[in-house]
């Protein structure tokens, strides 16, 4: 909306620089600025109204003096001024804006700080590898050095397992129960059938099953050692049965 501001003579003595502009319907907008007093005088025609003019006068952001300027008396100007604050706000004149100071709700346009486009213009990935430190002290953070981040996720993880002993102690129960079920099972398996060749193939079978009820059911590490000793004692037999029987 810059381009719709039109310099003009200042109609009120002692102010300086003046601008004016027509809104799209047909409003009247003035702004008048004294320097060296940092005074600001709005004034709006408001063409619904059959061209009825209110004006204030700010200084310093407060509002010095509202009146309607049609009839010259006091009047609230708030609901007259504050639908024309966008306008208002893309005034060419970076201290009228200032000496305004938000009345009326009018701000200046938002204009990020060079340090702030820095920031913004870092892209995703180097944000994720080099976040910032800024703030750090403020609130207290401190970060870890990646070798330090690799010592506590190490020791965690340890921390997890548990100690050799409570590692045994977790697993040595469900260990043997299986060991015992396959015992008992082959020996069942044997005395039914009486073939080394079906127990070497039941117990190769129970082989991994056992692994399977480790991995799947009981959501921990397969012992290779039970796996693979049901393997050989099956393999044995059935290569027993097989060629001597």
């Amino acid at each position: 909306m810059k381009q719709v501001w039109r310099k003009q003579k200042p109609r009120t003595p002692g102010f300086i620089r003046a601008f004016t502009m027509e809104t799209p319907l047909g409003d009247v907008l003035e702004a008048e600025f004294n320097f060296h007093e940092r005074l600001v005088r709005l004034s709006v025609e408001i063409k619904e109204e059959k061209g009825r003019m209110y004006g204030a006068t700010v200084k310093n952001g407060t509002v010095q003096s509202e009146k309607d300027i049609t009839s010259g008396r006091a009047y609230p100007v708030f609901r007259k001024i504050w639908p024309f604050r966008e306008y208002f706000s893309s005034l060419p004149d970076k201290d009228m804006l200032a000496t305004l100071g938000g009345a009326y709700e009018i701000y200046p346009p938002f204009q990020p700080d060079v340090s702030e486009k820095k920031r913004s213009a870092r892209g995703p990935m180097e944000s994720a590898l080099f976040p910032s430190t800024r703030y750090d002290s403020i609130f207290g953070i401190v970060r870890e050095t990646r070798f330090q981040r690799w010592r506590r996720e190490r020791r965690e993880a340890r921390e997890a397992r548990g100690s050799l002993w409570t590692r045994f102690k977790r697993r040595v129960w469900g260990d043997l129960q299986d060991i015992c079920l396959g015992v008992g099972f082959g020996c069942l398996v044997y005395y039914v059938y009486y073939d080394y060749v079906v127990l070497g193939l039941s117990l190769g079978v129970l082989g991994m099953v056992a692994g399977l009820l480790d991995f799947l059911v009981r959501k921990r590490s397969v012992l290779m050692t039970k796996v693979l000793s049901f393997l050989s004692f099956g393999s044995y037999f059935f290569y027993n049965g097989y060629v001597y029987f």
